[in-house]
């Protein structure tokens, strides 16, 4: 899969060949000094339209500001994050000629080395960003990382979902279970005897404490490693159900192995339209989102924040990052930088429910 991801990535570097405008605009404001009534009430018109200038100026606000550009990831090269981060780079290095577009990956400390080198920039003209995913909430919600996306940084924009079709909610084929109720039933029946597997720390973690919270249901969660080592247990009968990706659930599921219950969004997946979703069979908020984000130091203005969340309007609108992230199974629609932050807000709700579920 990093293969085949960093082919993509690599195809799209080579074949985007769009070239776009920056402009911004500005304009000059006028002083003047006072003795005498008439000149004070001059004064004060000057002062009033500076200030309307100054204002015009921010919201006029120009990017990039510099020549270098560092775009921090704080995950391994080859992952979704490292190629989305790059496919984004590669489209702004096309459309703002003579700036250089530089993707760092550091994923030391869990990515947190990165997060504080974006959250303690001086730089807060743009040039300093952070490209990670909603994983940053998680570690906040765990104790991981003590500071929190929406007090300690400027959010700027959301570069796409990195789980457009969510999980599916998954039992082996033979399971005496047809439906995402009759597990539930089940969980009520005999608390605290089901197992679910998870790795701790990650979105399935999540996912599994969004469903205590919303079936008001108990069960068992053993740490069951990777979604690969988790379909292994649950093939083996160690555990009762799982949630996983539905790429990675797809092969076990058309040769037999598997059954999907739910899928855990509000909408039904173009991708798999078959599978019914939580919310259809009455249980909201078992939906945890993963976005690509991209944020900025917290002193960063929102006239940057607002100049940079643009570029996605170029970005949603080219033909060759569409086609790239279509092969990855990624759809982005440019949405405003207000809207996107509503998005994270509401996912972080989800987390913060779940987190109390599973004890954190």
């Amino acid at each position: 899969m990093k293969k085949r991801v960093l082919a993509v990535a690599a195809s799209f570097i080579a074949s985007i060949g769009l070239v776009a405008c920056s402009g911004a605009s500005s304009t000059n404001s006028a002083t003047g000094t006072s003795s005498s009534g008439k000149e004070e009430a001059a004064v004060t018109t000057a002062a009033g339209d500076a200030a309307d200038t100054a204002e015009d100026a921010e919201k006029a606000a120009e990017w990039p500001a510099s020549k270098t550009i560092n775009i921090i990831c704080p995950a391994s090269a080859g992952g979704a994050t490292d190629s989305a981060a790059r496919i984004w780079a590669s489209y702004l290095t096309e459309a703002y000629k003579g700036t250089n577009f530089i993707v760092q990956n550091d994923n030391t400390g869990n990515g947190t080395v990165a997060m504080e080198k974006v959250r303690n920039s001086k730089n807060t003209d743009g040039s300093d960003l952070l490209f990670y995913n909603t994983g940053m909430l998680l570690a906040n919600h765990t104790g991981a990382y003590d500071y929190s996306l929406f007090d300690d940084f400027k959010f700027i924009t959301i570069g796409f979902t990195t789980t457009p079709d969510g999980f599916e909610l998954c039992v082996p084929a033979d399971s005496k279970y047809t439906n995402m109720q009759d597990l539930v039933d089940d969980m009520k029946s005999n608390p605290g005897t089901l197992i679910t597997g998870i790795q701790n720390g990650s979105t399935r973690q999540f996912l599994a404490g969004a469903m205590k919270a919303a079936t008001d249901t108990d069960f068992k969660m053993v740490d069951t490693g990777s979604e690969a080592d988790t379909i292994t247990a649950l093939l083996g009968g160690n555990i009762n159900f799982a949630f996983i990706q539905p790429s990675n659930a797809k092969q076990y599921i058309e040769n037999g192995d598997l059954k999907a219950l739910a899928i855990c969004q509000d909408e039904r997946s173009e991708n798999y339209p078959d599978i019914p979703t939580t919310k259809e069979q009455g249980y909201d908020n078992i939906n945890v989102n993963s976005y690509q984000l991209v944020v900025g130091p917290k002193d960063m203005s929102d006239a940057t924040a607002n100049a940079i969340a643009e570029t996605m309007k170029g970005y949603a609108e080219n033909a060759t990052v569409a086609d790239t992230l279509g092969k990855m199974n990624v759809k982005y629609t440019y949405t405003s930088r207000e809207d996107c932050l509503k998005m994270v807000q509401d996912a972080d709700k989800v987390y913060t429910d779940a987190a109390k579920a599973i004890g954190y």
